[in-house]
């Protein structure tokens, strides 16, 4: 591992700035090692340290100051090719691709739509307590696809990514940021106070 002369900052995807840490660089190759060779030898983390500290020496040469994610990984790709790692550095890209279009969708109408009409599990089975087969609630499922969609792009930048990440959950994402209430805002409390839940028989 290097010690940086100088401290150099990540410009992260949703505008945050974090330190530099290269433990996520070599933690990164490692990863597309293991999905090629499997297990692996002494050898190969021996191999990853070196592809690792020349890739952050050459961040080091290019930037003082600021480096941006998208930077970064085309470096570390560069690494692996100049190691000829070539079969490493496919897995590499093909992982951060994946990751970077998983994201774009979750933000896309047409593909959040496309879900549904595919009565995707995920997206049809999300709440239990309607029947995704019935009109009405297919119009609800719809609309909160659009929304949802729509409502990662109105968060602020940071906290979209969170939510997608998984670090937190933003609460019914269809309703909110649009209103202030939520879906749990809606529940007829009057009703269920005087006449319970459900009832299993008529009263």
């Amino acid at each position: 591992m290097i010690d940086l002369k100088v401290k150099i900052n990540v410009k992260k995807r949703d505008g945050r700035i974090v330190d530099f840490d290269q433990s996520k660089i070599t933690a990164a190759i490692t990863k597309a090692a293991k999905a090629v060779n499997g297990e692996l030898a002494p050898t190969d983390y021996t191999l990853i340290e070196s592809i690792s500290d020349a890739a952050v020496a050459t961040i080091t040469e290019r930037f003082t100051k600021d480096v941006r994610i998208p930077e970064v990984q085309s470096i570390v790709e560069q690494a692996l090719l100049d190691a000829h790692q070539y079969d490493w550095g496919e897995a590499y890209t093909k992982y951060r691709v994946k990751r970077d279009i998983e994201r774009s969708k979750k933000a896309d109408v047409n593909y959040n739509v496309q879900k549904l009409l595919d009565r995707d599990s995920t997206v049809v089975h999300e709440n239990a307590n309607k029947d995704s087969r019935v009109f009405s609630t297919q119009r609800d499922l719809t609309a909160g696809a659009v929304a949802k969609a729509i409502g990662l792009k109105m968060l602020p930048p940071a906290v979209a990514n969170a939510h997608l990440r998984g670090d937190i959950h933003w609460h019914d994402l269809d309703y909110t940021p649009y209103m202030a209430e939520t879906n749990c805002c809606l529940i007829d409390f009057k009703e269920m106070l005087n006449h319970a839940f459900a009832s299993a028989t008529p009263r």
